[in-house]
């Protein structure tokens, strides 16, 4: 007779990635569907792992993981996210703003799913291809647009009065002179439809204050 060996989960979780699918472990392991949620549950329990949330299937290793990188867990559930918006500018020194969630970008007909700490929206394929230039690739993490390009759809979508829900940072809390500098500008600008003149201060003022009323 065969004896069973038993793997601990901190064994099993030893060997896993550091972000991982319930389908990864159905193909490694093959388990049902039915297994492999309870095991989640368990390690989910016992604090061993952290879903992604919702419907997504995306779960975050604690075992040999410290730090949890969500982004990393929001790209395994979205291959084309860009991470745009305050947090970029932020990075880059243009805006000392501190966003309460990561604006990110996501293909029009994804499924959604709400991620804590996350501002999903969707974009079209044209808005992608438009995008496409500015994109800055990240290895551990999402994709990201490059500032200029970041602020450029910012400044678009507070212009376009179809958007809903579009919220603009204070002319006053952007170092328009580096943005202004900045060699990816106009055609970031030129991308999204916009001109030069839309960073002159009297256009910046008049923008903010529509985008206030809306």
């Amino acid at each position: 007779m065969t004896q069973r060996v038993y793997t601990s989960a901190i064994e099993r979780l030893a060997s896993l990635p550091e972000v991982f699918t319930g389908r990864d472990l159905t193909v490694l392991y093959g388990w049902t569907s039915g297994i492999c949620s309870s095991y989640l549950a368990q390690w989910r329990k016992a604090g061993l792992i952290e879903s992604l949330g919702g419907r997504s299937d995306v779960h975050m290793n604690r075992v040999g993981n410290r730090l949890l990188n969500f982004e990393l867990a929001l790209r395994r559930a979205y291959p084309q996210a860009l991470k745009l918006g305050v947090d970029v500018l932020r990075a880059a020194g243009w805006t000392t703003q501190i966003p309460s969630s990561i604006e990110v970008a996501v293909p029009t007909g994804s499924a959604a799913y709400s991620v804590k700490g996350f501002a999903i929206s969707t974009r079209t394929a044209k808005w992608m291809e438009r995008a496409r230039p500015g994109v800055e690739r990240v290895q551990d993490g999402l994709d990201r647009l490059q500032p200029a390009w970041a602020l450029a759809d910012m400044l678009a979508r507070a212009r376009d009065a179809r958007v809903r829900h579009v919220w603009l940072l204070d002319p006053e809390d952007v170092d328009w002179q580096a943005a202004r500098a900045n060699k990816q500008i106009e055609p970031a600008l030129k991308a999204m439809g916009l001109e030069m003149s839309c960073l002159e201060d009297a256009a910046l003022d008049a923008l903010f204050t529509s985008v206030l009323a809306r």
